[in-house]
């Protein structure tokens, strides 16, 4: 049940119809195993790519576009929207690309654009992780197939693989951190950078912001990226969880701050998504377990049907209060807590601090317990 917020696709925009006819920008190169293929260049801009030049290849492979300066932003040459490569473009560089016209997005390489340059080094390190990660699955599949495991050796299992698969990721994420803190002024890192958790690289994420907003502070999508830094900065760990004041099934408006005192658990879920229905009865567990002790749930439904979402309420045994205001993706509250999935739940203290986010089964029931006893104070968990 994802709904990405922020991708190349929907951060960039088209900053206008026509471009700067002026500067030295060039764009050109040499494609191999060429037969005079037509080739495309696109900007890339919410919601599609926009066609901005083409150009055939000779007989020897080469190109040049020459109809197009771009402003900064993300740029893709291809044949097809399966085989393309991607470039970083600014209205002064010199470009050459080449590789194989039949792999672009493999083969290529390009000079003249730092930029690019930088954005091809990110995307090495997207595929020597993917590569360990997928050697690591392989061999977790390999044993799953060969063995007829109950559920107490599958879970053996998987936090046997755990370990490794923490390493190989903290490795990457390391990688990505030391490369975007020394280009805090780079629109490649705007890219990379979204792997990263913000609760555990808020500094980073402030860094690149400013120096974005610095270097390009009239480009779109490098304002659309500063908002995007400021919503996810206000529900970071550690910081005091926005307002939700929304409509309650009887239409009363219910406000999140009405329940400060307790342990409150924000859960965005909605009648429509199977995995939420299926997390519900540990939902339900947990507060049937800790609702006397000062614990509380704030539901937060992305439904669209009322009717659908109190038949839920009732089938689920919900007994905790409830709110929608019934915009399904376009929930005000789930905007404001940067939500991409659902479900997805938010921990509070008894000051109205966030102190852990998406928990699930076994994990909630810890956390919730711990944040009774004032033991959590700050934790950041998988989104």
């Amino acid at each position: 049940m994802q709904k990405l917020i922020i991708t190349i696709a929907t951060i960039v925009t088209l900053a206008s119809c026509s471009e700067e006819k002026k500067g030295s920008f060039e764009l050109k190169g040499t494609f191999s195993d060429s037969k005079g293929e037509m080739i495309f260049l696109e900007k890339l801009t919410s919601p599609q790519p926009v066609l901005v030049d083409s150009v055939v290849l000779d007989e020897k492979g080469n190109f040049e576009f020459k109809n197009y300066i771009p402003k900064i932003g993300f740029y893709r040459i291809k044949t097809s929207p399966q085989n393309f490569a991607m470039l970083v473009l600014d209205s002064s560089d010199k470009v050459n690309v080449t590789g194989s016209i039949k792999d672009l997005g493999n083969t290529y390489k390009a000079t003249g654009s730092p930029e690019t340059t930088l954005f091809i080094e990110y995307t090495e390190l997207q595929k020597q992780n993917r590569i360990q990660m997928d050697s690591l699955n392989q061999a977790f599949q390999s044993i799953m197939q060969a063995s007829k495991m109950d559920s107490l050796r599958m879970d053996s299992l998987s936090k046997m693989f755990q370990a490794p698969y923490e390493a190989i990721m903290n490795k990457y994420n390391k990688l990505v951190a030391a490369k975007v803190k020394n280009n805090t002024n780079m629109y490649a890192s705007i890219m990379a950078i979204q792997s990263m958790e913000p609760d555990k690289n808020r500094d980073l994420y402030l860094a690149l912001d400013k120096g974005l907003t610095a270097k390009y502070p009239n480009d779109k999508t490098v304002r659309t990226f500063h908002e995007m830094i400021n919503k996810i900065m206000a529900t970071t760990t550690g910081q005091e969880a926005p307002e939700i004041l929304s409509p309650t099934p009887e239409g009363k408006e219910l406000a999140l701050s009405s329940l400060k005192g307790k342990v409150v658990l924000i859960d965005f879920w909605a009648s429509w998504c199977g995995p939420c229905r299926k997390e519900m009865p540990n939902v339900v567990k947990a507060y049937n377990k800790y609702k006397d002790k000062g614990f509380e749930i704030y539901g937060v439904s992305l439904d669209q049907d009322k009717d659908r979402w109190v038949e839920a309420i009732k089938k689920d045994g919900i007994t905790w209060p409830q709110v929608s205001d019934l915009k399904y993706w376009d929930s005000e509250a789930a905007k404001i807590y940067g939500v991409q999935g659902i479900p997805y739940t938010v921990l509070l203290n008894k000051e109205g601090q966030i102190i852990a986010k998406g928990l699930r089964g076994a994990e909630l029931e810890k956390a919730i317990e711990n944040a009774l006893a004032g033991k959590l104070t700050s934790s950041a968990s998988s989104q």
